[in-house]
């Protein structure tokens, strides 16, 4: 292997014939080692790379680990096909065995906008107020990923009739040959656990399971990797004080307690920290050791640093310009790059006043964690011309963009198309019955031929071709021109399409195209592009590294967040309540205070105002379980 490892690095990559659990604290590395372990199995030990599947938390994580193989290796991205984010290998095999499940070839994957379209519709039919979309999506979700869907959705009791909501949901989706994002993995569960002989081919895909963010899984995933592992020939590694996302289902518990789930496991600490320096690691792991529930580990740095610098100012808008005016200073005194530079903050609620200190100062920033790609509304149409022309049950994508650009399908020819068949008949089977029937005007029946005519043309293009078939036939940019805002709105939104047949050019066919977009929309947009301050959330800054980095926003409410102490916006019940501090809330909010911190290489500020949005706050417990002497306190 060409890879330098520490001693303790080269014992992860070297343990073998059983389940090794590397717990790697922040900045030691351990995406070096897992990378490194691939390399050391295909080209020390002679493992066919095609037989290994390696987890990682993100599409762009995988594709990052496939390159730097090439790198190690000298084998190509393709000789690695398994290594895959949890939801792209998963539905490798769904779509591979979705008629044992009743579905049709080819399945597809609903997106975000087509999840919430449909929410709406089942809200409609079991006359439910709107006002119920987003926690019945968001309880849709975490059930799914539960071991018990219909018992946790039974929990929900804010929600009325949510039983009969995620019966009629699923039925929609199947009736649409159509899986969600959750669904993915639940149906991969159940298909592996309840079918032996699909257990068994797929078992023997691999030689050899690695997990990358073990930490962030959820029951199903753990179950899944178990159904997939043979002969103890598994490897997980993670952090469990970066274990934040228990909103999406995530149990550390899972990663806490794998000695015991597999009582053979060899435990690997990878400790040192080579990120940050030693006052950051200190006042971190001071931190973190306040947590009852966690794997033991002794994180430390070798090298030096200044005192993490602690701030406290009379308002959240002082609180924002002292920012904005020190990473100006860090920049033109110190050289630091704006894009080396980030602050964060626990919720977004603390970003507008930022962004306003940042254009008062002249001090250019880039927001992370937008909307993503796939969500933006050309993308959006244009895909979903190509699904319906890969699944013709797909409603949602059809009803979508059958007047999109206007097409003379007005709303009272659209109602005829609509009324036609019952509820399980297709949209595209009801639109060829109206032409057969004579039901609409000449000019409309025309319209709506040469649309069906071009989604069938679709199916046998390319995907870069079927793409811009679809904007020279609907006229799609005079239309883009029209909706645009001005022209720099408008350049934005064609540069979009550019990006779409750039990505599509890469794909073989229209469903690699289309599979790959859906399981990429669920990861939020990380703001690579453009130069500038990073301002970011807590979570969309896992696994990220900046030169200098302003925690701001430490104060009770904020962080801890009310919601994870069961109180109210103001306070009250909940904190400050004795005991609290072996409440799991309260430990996932510790844990966020730590993603925060480390990452920091060598600047650290954290801050809090006296008076935020003009209501007095305190400072955050998390504060005073910082070590004094590592801790400079300054006031403005």
């Amino acid at each position: 292997m060409r890879i330098s490892l520490s001693a303790a690095q080269r014992e992860a990559v070297e343990s073998l014939g059983r389940p090794v659990l590397v717990t790697a604290g922040a900045g030691s590395g351990k995406t070096r080692t897992l990378t490194a372990k691939i390399a050391y199995l295909v080209g020390d030990l002679g493992y066919d790379p095609r037989r290994i599947l390696a987890i990682t938390f993100t599409n762009k994580a995988a594709e990052e680990m496939k390159s730097r193989l090439r790198q190690i290796t000298g084998r190509p991205p393709q000789d690695f096909p398994w290594v895959r984010t949890f939801h792209s290998a998963c539905f490798q095999i769904l779509k591979e065995y979705c008629e044992e499940l009743g579905y049709r070839r080819p399945l597809t994957i609903h997106s975000e906008y087509q999840q919430k379209v449909t929410l709406k519709k089942v809200l409609a039919q079991l006359d439910l107020d709107s006002k119920y979309l987003a926690p019945l999506r968001s309880a849709i979700s975490r059930a799914k990923n539960s071991e018990d869907p219909r018992g946790y959705l039974a929990q929900a009791n804010r929600i009325p009739r949510r039983l009969e909501a995620l019966e009629l949901y699923n039925e929609i989706l199947a009736q649409h040959n159509a899986v969600d994002f959750d669904d993915i993995l639940g149906l991969t569960r159940d298909l592996l656990a309840r079918n032996e002989a699909v257990r068994e081919r797929c078992r023997h895909l691999f030689d050899y399971v690695l997990v990358d963010e073990f930490q962030d899984s959820n029951a199903v995933q753990c179950r899944i990797m178990d159904l997939l592992v043979r002969d103890g020939n598994l490897t997980v590694v993670g952090d469990d004080y970066q274990s934040i996302y228990q909103f999406r289902g995530a149990d550390p518990s899972h990663f806490i307690h794998f000695p015991k789930t597999y009582p053979n496991a060899h435990v690997v600490r990878l400790e040192e920290n080579y990120r940050s320096t030693r006052p950051i690691v200190a006042a971190a792991e001071a931190l973190i050791a306040h947590n009852a529930h966690r794997l033991e580990k002794k994180c430390f740095s070798r090298r030096d640093g200044e005192p993490v610098e602690v701030r406290e100012f009379l308002s959240d808008e002082q609180e924002a310009l002292w920012v904005a005016d020190t990473c100006r200073n860090l920049h033109e005194t110190r050289g630091i790059p704006l894009d080396r530079m980030a602050v964060l903050y626990r919720t977004r609620f603390c970003s507008m006043v930022l962004e306003q200190a940042m254009r008062r100062r002249g001090v250019p920033y880039k927001m992370m964690g937008g909307r993503g790609f796939f969500e933006r509304r050309e993308v959006r149409d244009l895909n979903a011309y190509l699904l319906c022309a890969v699944n013709p049950r797909d409603d949602v994508s059809l009803e979508q963009i059958l007047n999109v650009p206007k097409r003379g399908l007005g709303t009272g020819t659209l109602k005829k198309i609509f009324a036609i068949g019952g509820s399980g008949t297709p949209l595209r089977e009801k639109c060829r019955r109206a032409l057969e029937r004579g039901l609409l005007s000449k000019k409309a029946a025309r319209s709506l031929r040469e649309f069906l005519d071009l989604l069938e043309e679709l199916r046998g293009l390319p995907p870069a071709s079927a793409l811009q078939r679809v904007v020279e036939a609907c006229g799609y940019e005079a239309y883009l021109r029209q909706i645009s805002t001005d022209e720099d709105d408008f350049t934005a939104r064609m540069e979009n399409i550019q990006q779409m047949l750039h990505a599509a050019s890469q794909a073989p066919d229209l469903e690699t195209y289309l599979e790959e977009c859906a399981l990429v929309t669920e990861e939020q947009d990380d703001g690579d592009d453009g130069y500038g301050v990073r301002l970011s959330t807590f979570h969309g800054a896992k696994g990220l590294e900046f030169e200098a980095v302003f925690v701001i926003g430490l104060e009770e409410g904020l962080l801890p967040h009310w919601r994870s102490l069961g109180a109210s916006p103001r306070g009250g019940s909940g904190v400050g309540a004795e005991g609290e501090e072996d409440a799991p809330g309260l430990e996932e909010e510790r844990r966020l205070l730590y993603v925060a911190m480390t990452r920091a290489e060598k600047q650290l500020y954290l801050s809090h105002a006296k008076a935020r949005k003009g209501d007095l706050v305190r400072p955050s417990r998390f504060l005073a379980e910082l070590p004094e002497e590592h801790v400079r306190h300054r006031s403005w």
